[in-house]
């Protein structure tokens, strides 16, 4: 499985213009028409803010065990989840969307789930100032401390991203020749939210099984790890650190070795 990822790499590392110039390419075409553009970048993470702080502040007061105030937990979490699951999906349907690409061009197949992940990286990476401001204002307004772990964040934000290219990469190939994996992702990923400790945390879901799902789950220690960071001011446990290395090189390794097998056939199944 090395031998899938290094090919992979090396083979997107030659076509490196092309992958930015399709990046490119996508960024205008998502916000062609719109009025503000690329703001939206920094209006839908900032609306999305905004609309929890509201809801969980005064329609529904959330409590959780977090000294951070909720809708920044609550953010910190939907985050790097929205960035999972927008660059999984779009994954599901890169191959066939560009099919004329793939047969007529001869671009390699490994552009198109790359540009789709670098993609949705750069929409997290402008959200990521919304993120800081929060926690700024919640540290003069509220007397929240700063957490200065935040200038770790970088590091959490590269494994979520080697996890999501692995991902993206074995759905990518998968979906040309199961058509209604893209559906069956969108269930999927409502139940995995519900089991990801998102929205609450896993200390107050009810010891037994439930709780040994949520702790199993994959996404537990790379949501965990994120909110520490970025609004706990807290450094992740060893043990922490250690599920989401696993987490993010099983994933590469599992995603390029499946797409790595399916690779040759896919032009033509598109």
């Amino acid at each position: 499985m090395t031998a899938a990822v290094r090919q992979l790499i090396a083979s997107l590392y030659k076509k490196r213009a092309l992958v930015w110039v399709l990046v490119g390419r996508e960024l205008k075409a998502r916000y062609r028409g719109t009025v503000v553009g690329y703001f939206w970048s920094l209006l839908n993470p900032l609306l999305l803010l905004s609309v929890y702080t509201v809801v969980f502040t005064f329609v529904i007061p959330a409590r959780v065990a977090s000294a951070a105030p909720y809708p920044l937990f609550l953010f910190a979490g939907l985050l790097p989840w929205v960035f999972f699951t927008g660059a999984l999906l779009d994954a599901a349907v890169v191959l066939p969307d560009n099919g004329p690409l793939l047969k007529k061009v001869m671009v390699e197949p490994e552009v198109f789930p790359a540009v789709t992940v670098l993609s949705h990286a750069v929409h997290h990476l402008l959200a990521l100032p919304v993120l800081l401001v929060g926690v700024v204002l919640a540290s003069l307004i509220l007397g929240h401390a700063f957490p200065w772990t935040l200038f770790l964040l970088p590091v959490v934000v590269l494994l979520w991203l080697t996890t999501i290219f692995g991902l993206a990469m074995g759905v990518a190939a998968l979906a040309v020749h199961f058509r209604d994996l893209k559906d069956l992702l969108h269930n999927i990923f409502t139940l995995w939210f519900f089991l990801t400790p998102i929205i609450y945390t896993a200390d107050v879901v009810p010891a037994g099984v439930l709780r040994r799902l949520v702790l199993a789950n994959p996404m537990t220690p790379l949501v965990t790890a994120y909110r520490l960071l970025a609004v706990e001011g807290q450094l992740p446990t060893v043990a922490t650190w250690g599920w989401c290395v696993l987490v993010a090189l099983v994933s590469l390794l599992l995603g390029c070795w499946v797409f790595g097998r399916l690779r040759e056939g896919l032009a033509e199944a598109v």
